[in-house]
């Protein structure tokens, strides 16, 4: 009898860690936007609380439910593509939204304590990308996604957003999906304005 309860206890532990996923809903908040017209404010709140930021989407983009009908990644191919070009695991998650408009993006967000810039950009050598003195960006595929990858130094570490392409989107040349990432991350938060 103790041994089968060891071999449960054990399946538990492993099923328990083995199901991990990215649909992160405790680091940002919804705020009363200076930009109500336009597009939605949320405060992310990163490094267990001690670092907050503004990120602004437009209207559309839902933080607070998970509807999977608009989640096109399993959180197997979501871990991978978070160690394909850094494989240091992050500290923290603290961003997941999803458009439910079929052909743009998911957004994620994610902390790495002290990381750098300097630490991640030899990684991105092989893929086209852009830097400034303290923030990096890249578009690339990854097996069947397009991938947009962009980091920031904060204090203590690096900020680290991605979004995913739906895939199965109508959408073969990326023009809307590419839209969606200039809109949102240059237009909207302004990333990149150094």
């Amino acid at each position: 009898m103790k041994g089968l309860l060891k071999i449960l206890y054990v399946t538990f532990l492993f099923l328990l860690s083995g199901c991990a996923n990215y649909y992160y809903q405790g680091g940002q908040k919804k705020v009363a936007s200076d930009q109500n017209d336009r597009f939605n404010k949320f405060q992310l709140t990163f490094d267990g609380g001690k670092q907050k930021m503004n990120f602004y989407t437009y209207g559309d983009y839902v933080y607070n439910r998970v509807d999977k009908e608009y989640i096109f990644f399993k959180n197997s191919e979501m871990k991978q593509i978070l160690l394909y070009k850094n494989p240091k695991k992050y500290t923290e998650q603290f961003l997941f939204m999803y458009s439910n408009q079929p052909t743009f993006a998911t957004i994620f967000g994610f902390y790495y304590k002290g990381m750098s810039i300097e630490d991640i950009k030899d990684n991105y050598a092989s893929v086209s990308y852009k830097q400034t003195e303290d923030q990096l960006l890249s578009r690339y595929t990854f097996e069947k996604f397009q991938v947009f990858d962009f980091y920031k130094n904060v204090d203590g570490g690096i900020i680290r957003f991605i979004s995913l392409n739906n895939p199965d989107a109508d959408d073969l040349d990326y023009k809307k999906f590419e839209k969606e990432i200039r809109t949102v991350f240059f237009e909207a938060n302004d990333f990149m304005a150094k």
